[in-house]
């Protein structure tokens, strides 16, 4: 497996549980994963949102996707960044009617982008699920 199987599932199965951490307490919420054509994993927030404040805090995350009927799944843990590209910032307010709350403007300071560039990925199915830790990894 590579790092095209993580890319491919991520586009097959776009939404994604992302865990953070607040204090000692974990949280976890539903993101839309945005791909582009540079191999990296994106999301978009708000500055505004305890998710942009958690990771600026600690960035360390894992991502659990799911396939839509259950039988296979794909966790990754990784460091998020928040990432400054207005060229991909703009796209995704001409693309996406989810974000017209930041007035089509990519240079708004509350739209914040989150690239998940490097992580650990690890697919398993029901059949495997007792055997987690002895799935392949996946370093990207």
């Amino acid at each position: 497996m590579s790092l095209k199987d993580v890319l491919s599932f991520a586009r097959e199965n776009p939404v994604c549980t992302i865990a953070t951490m607040d204090g000692d307490q974990p949280r976890v919420r539903a993101f839309l994963t945005v791909l582009f054509d540079d191999d990296k994993i994106y999301f978009t927030t708000a500055s505004t949102k305890n998710v942009c404040r958690q990771i600026m805090k600690n960035p360390k995350i894992e991502l659990c996707y799911c396939s839509r009927d259950f039988s296979k799944m794909m966790r990754i843990a990784g460091k998020i960044e928040i990432v400054d590209d207005r060229a991909k910032k703009q796209q995704l307010l001409d693309e996406r009617d989810y974000l017209k709350m930041f007035g089509g403007k990519a240079d708004d300071p509350r739209f914040i982008l989150l690239r998940l560039s490097h992580g650990r990925a690890r697919f398993w199915t029901l059949k495997d699920n007792m055997r987690e830790d002895g799935n392949e990894a996946i370093e990207f």
